[in-house]
């Protein structure tokens, strides 16, 4: 949350957090972070969140909060990590923001068909897109707003982004991707999805929709906001499904 970010940006650890915090934001913005890094070190932009004047926020839209999470991940290559998600219980939509899942009880099973179909071939593949939210772009753009003192100096210093600072002492951003914390991020990203993997043959089931087919293999997944638990029977079928999604989002596969 905001108030443990302050906290440890006041801590032992500050330099460290600080560039977690850069790096977050250069996810969220259009042209990264990082210019002056050494490549390894450099951030891409997703354009989920662009800088706006107050004055052009819609007269008709709420402006929520950010909200900032911050925690340890030894096994991750950047360990100390901080996620912005965007206050959704203080704004509207307009259309029908549920997002299909898979139940648990459905998960399980599924995965447990994996071992019992093991002696017919069947084998287990986890897959997992990375910034899947991120990827999806919105018609409906949404609003937030930021104290100064959450913007790192090395998003200041950054000559590609213009920073306006409202009178009231805010920031102001456009949301126009489907960011963590926006009630309607996860049907957009799913029907995004849906519309990417069907020219490949994959399609949620009817009345099942968190589990997943190929319309002539017999693959199946469950797939639960954006990780993959996969069911195939051949190594040429599971890169089939491998490279659908890595035709069209980044990915990790175990």
């Amino acid at each position: 949350k905001q108030g443990s970010l302050k906290k440890l940006l006041r801590g032992n650890d500050a330099k460290i957090w600080e560039r977690s915090l850069a790096n977050e934001w250069g996810r969220l913005l259009p042209h990264g972070i990082g210019e002056n890094r050494p490549p390894a070190a450099q951030i891409t932009g997703t354009g989920t969140l662009f800088f706006v004047e107050k004055s052009q926020v819609p007269k008709d839209r709420k402006v929520t909060y950010a909200n900032f999470i911050c925690n340890i991940r030894p096994q991750k290559s950047e360990t100390h990590r901080v996620r912005m998600t965007a206050g959704g219980d203080k704004l509207d939509y307009p259309g029908d923001a549920s997002s299909p899942t898979v139940s648990m009880l459905d998960a399980k099973i599924h995965i447990n068909s994996v071992i019992s179909d093991a002696k017919h071939g069947a084998r287990h593949l986890g897959l997992d897109i990375k910034n899947y939210y991120l990827g999806t772009p919105m018609e409906y753009y949404q609003y937030l707003r930021v104290p100064i003192s959450v913007i790192p100096q090395e998003v200041w210093d950054d000559p590609r982004y213009d920073i306006p600072v409202a009178a009231d002492g805010y920031v102001y951003l456009e949301i126009r991707r489907g960011m963590y914390g926006l009630k309607e991020a996860g049907i957009i990203a799913f029907n995004q999805l849906v519309a990417k993997l069907a020219p490949y043959g994959y399609a949620p089931l009817k009345y099942t929709p968190g589990l997943w087919h190929h319309a002539t293999k017999r693959t199946t997944f469950a797939l639960c906001v954006d990780n993959f638990r996969v069911k195939d029977f051949s190594k040429a079928d599971a890169l089939r499904l491998i490279n659908a999604v890595k035709d069209h989002y980044e990915s990790t596969v175990n």
